[in-house]
């Protein structure tokens, strides 16, 4: 069965938006992947801050 995903939306600065498409077509991933993967090391690092502190 497939994994139940849900939208997430946002507004970036037209430049940083352009760069991420051009890093995801040049990197051949999509820009799903490429924001979760994104969204995963954030968390990861906060939760690593929160725990030196």
């Amino acid at each position: 069965m497939a994994e139940e995903t849900r939208e997430v939306r946002g507004r970036l600065p037209k430049d940083l938006k352009i760069a991420f498409e051009i890093a995801c077509a040049r990197l051949e991933v999509t820009q799903t992947a490429a924001l979760e993967e994104a969204i995963r090391d954030w968390l990861q690092k906060k939760e690593s801050s929160e725990k030196q502190q």
